[in-house]
């Protein structure tokens, strides 16, 4: 995910449009004011998948709070196509980004998925005004630290270095709390932070961030080595740009190692080898079956993060062993023998 993931630290943070894959386009007939009314704007989309991708990419131009861009007006569906509403009469006059793409496809007549992609790539860190350092994002937001931060250490396939994400405990656990069964959907909570640091040796070469925001999706965002906010993940054959090739990820089925494999190791990858550092005593079979945290991607997370806090918990080895035994009753997990 972002130093992150070690992303985000925000989804419609990276398989669609960041797959490259081909898909049949499906719109409405398109061409110079073919919009039903004035105000609106025909969406090609690509798919019915597409929706989760229209949904991130205009709410990421509507500014700095963001809510569901259909209940705002700013998206509309009619029957089976979607419009863009013109952001000035849905109240959002805040938007520039967002008029300036609503102004340019309304004098196309049509918004093409592709093309929203293109301008959101443009303008995604101005619209969403994230800290142009480091420093500053984490003066706002605090810092990463045990025993109050969750770290989980892995080497796989979505960077070539070592990557340590870092969630706080406190919304792992507001995720337990909100389901009955493992067997229910892994919902973070409004707020959720996953900070990923991407190691070389003892320094940090690349920071990632996933945060998430008001309308159910994550925020994406990263910084370089001095610190400094960028767009781009280094990574071969190409580098994932932010937030496009984010959504690639985190919104397709494909699964990754070293999660796919885990609690089994991981076979070695094109840049070495590929493993989950965690004590044996976390390879818990019955915990991962019970949760497919990292196969059902509930929430567009592609990490094991409950799934090893639980394990965790019954190896003993909770910060809060209180806390922990009550997690185990509730979802009634025999804890690891010593």
């Amino acid at each position: 995910m972002f130093r992150l993931f070690g992303t985000s630290h925000i989804v419609v943070m990276m398989v669609l449009l960041g797959s490259g894959c081909t898909q049949t386009e499906t719109s409405p007939p398109t061409g110079p004011h073919t919009s039903i009314e004035d105000h609106v704007v025909p969406i090609v989309m690509e798919d019915r998948d597409s929706e989760r991708l229209v949904r991130f990419y205009i709410g990421s131009l509507q500014g700095g709070t963001i809510e569901d861009p259909v209940s705002s007006g700013l998206l509309q569906k009619r029957g089976d196509a979607w419009y863009l509403g013109n952001p000035e009469r849905a109240g959002i006059a805040s938007a520039a980004p967002l008029q300036s793409l609503y102004d340019r496809a309304h004098e196309e007549g049509s918004l093409a998925l592709k093309a929203m992609e293109s301008f959101v790539q443009e303008n995604y860190y101005a619209a969403r005004g994230f800290p142009r350092t480091l420093e500053a994002w984490v003066s706002q937001n605090g810092m990463w630290t045990e025993p109050e931060w969750f770290r989980l250490e892995v080497k796989g396939s979505m960077v070539p270095q070592r990557r340590i994400t870092w969630v706080r405990r406190t919304d792992i656990e507001t995720t337990l709390d909100s389901i009955e069964a493992l067997s229910d959907p892994i919902l973070y909570p409004v707020g959720t932070v996953f900070v990923g640091e991407h190691m070389r040796g003892k320094d940090v070469v690349e920071t990632t961030i996933m945060q998430k925001r008001g309308d159910g999706l994550w925020d994406y965002l990263a910084y370089d080595e001095a610190g400094n906010r960028t767009d781009i993940v280094r990574k071969e054959p190409r580098d994932m740009l932010i937030p496009t090739r984010c959504t690639g990820c985190h919104y397709g089925n494909r699964l990754f190692e070293p999660e796919r494999s885990f609690p089994a190791a991981a076979q070695p990858g094109p840049s070495g080898e590929r493993a989950v550092f965690v004590p044996d005593s976390w390879r818990r079979s019955d915990i991962v079956t019970s949760i497919q945290e990292h196969a059902r991607r509930s929430d567009t997370v592609l990490g094991l993060y409950t799934t090893l806090y639980l394990a965790e918990a019954a190896a003993g080895q909770s910060p809060d062993p209180e806390k922990a035994q009550g997690y185990l009753a509730k979802f009634e997990i025999v804890a690891s023998s010593h």
